[in-house]
């Protein structure tokens, strides 16, 4: 079974439409969601052993971090 692929721009698009083309309004859905999961991975890590995840814990920085100096 093959996943449906979409393009960036149709989800773009899609995100824009549902909020008028607003995209401060639709910005700050995307944050508001991002909040929601982050505090969902929070409290999953409460439930699990620290080697579960191999010592990973959530954090609201971004994922990819320059190590070029």
């Amino acid at each position: 079974m093959n996943a449906i692929s979409r393009q960036p721009d149709d989800e773009i698009e899609e995100a824009l439409a549902y909020h008028q083309g607003d995209a401060r309004a639709t910005i700050a859905a995307l944050l508001a969601e991002r909040d929601f999961l982050l505090r969902e991975i929070e409290y999953a890590s409460l439930a699990m052993s620290y080697g579960f995840a191999r010592g990973w814990k959530p954090g609201t920085g971004s994922a990819r971090q320059s190590t070029a100096r």
